[in-house]
């Protein structure tokens, strides 16, 4: 595995996370301003899911456990 390796922070969408709430959390947790954290939350809420972003795979487990234990539902994929 190279050092330089990339890892996706998926977030699906569920039926129980208000707008808002997936909203401030990206925002909160993933460090997206206002206007990112708003446009991935509809993509999420259109399309069912949608990366956060491609990170090293320590950083990109990290946030998905977060994202995880504030109650959303997130993966984490190796980038292609």
């Amino acid at each position: 595995m190279s050092s330089g390796e990339r890892w996706r922070v998926a977030l699906h969408n569920d039926d129980h996370n208000t707008f808002a709430v997936v909203h401030y959390l990206l925002r909160k947790i993933c460090g997206l301003d206002w206007e990112a954290a708003r446009d991935l939350t509809m993509k999420v809420h259109l399309t069912d899911g949608a990366y956060v972003g491609a990170y090293d795979r320590e950083t990109a487990e990290a946030l998905t456990v977060e994202l995880l234990r504030n109650g959303l539902s997130a993966s984490v994929r190796r980038a292609a």
